[in-house]
């Protein structure tokens, strides 16, 4: 598996708990686009934790809209604060509040085609168990790879700035999955590149992601958290220790 060791002098991005702070000025149009952009890359991780409580697909996708938009057109702002510790038990703990207020009310008619605040596609592309017993794990768990695919994304931006895309293509799935990675040999032909090099081109990216990652995470955490405990404890839940 790979090793993601992190550089503790990187910079932590505007993003996570930053984007939900500014965001309290609905007013300005890029604080609600920052949010917007976290709602949609941590949907999966709240659409995951209703399934895995027992919602159906369509109550699942409903609700995960109800509950983005009322996160991003303010409801529950004047109380989220990075003091109230780690965004995602915040947000777990904000769906679990929401499905029991949903069950308490019997008398509640069934939402359906609501306002679609964040495109839900990828919800067809993994199957959740209804495990209300093991909800916890499937939240940390989707949480988890939302916050590798940001990660990644941010890092394939970098490459393609530099129009190094066609490095990145070759080398994306071997930073996560070593067994993934072509020979070096292979990927030099491809590329034009030394089998030297290549070594040196994947050292550099691996190294880069941890960076990306370490600044994902420690925009989800309360001042002066741990940021390589919760590092090695989301790649842990990943299965890429």
């Amino acid at each position: 598996m790979a090793s993601f060791k992190t550089d503790p002098r990187a910079a932590f991005p505007i993003t996570s708990w930053s984007c939900v702070m500014s965001a309290r000025r609905l007013d300005e149009p890029e604080s609600r686009a920052a949010l917007e952009e976290l709602c949609k890359g941590y949907w999966p991780a709240i659409y995951t934790y209703l399934r895995a409580l027992g919602c159906d697909r369509e109550e699942a996708l409903d609700e995960t809209q109800v509950l983005l938009s009322q996160f991003i057109n303010g409801g529950g702002l004047e109380v989220a604060t990075p003091e109230r510790g780690q965004l995602r038990n915040y947000l777990r703990q904000s769906v679990r509040n929401h499905l029991f207020s949903l069950r308490r009310d019997a008398a509640r008619q069934k939402r359906g085609g609501g306002q679609i605040v964040v495109s839900m596609d990828e919800a067809e592309t993994f199957a959740v168990p209804s495990e209300p017993e093991n909800a916890d794990y499937w939240f940390d768990r989707r949480w988890a790879w939302s916050v590798m695919r940001r990660a990644m994304e941010r890092l394939e931006k970098s490459y393609l700035e530099r129009e190094r895309g066609a490095i990145f293509s070759e080398l994306k799935a071997g930073l996560i999955r070593p067994d993934m990675l072509k020979p070096y040999a292979e990927i030099g032909v491809s590329l034009g590149m030394k089998e030297s090099q290549v070594r040196l081109e994947v050292h550099r990216a691996r190294r880069r992601l941890a960076e990306e990652l370490r600044k994902e995470v420690a925009g989800t955490l309360e001042p002066g958290a741990n940021v390589e405990e919760e590092l090695r404890y989301l790649i842990t839940v990943l299965g890429c220790e």
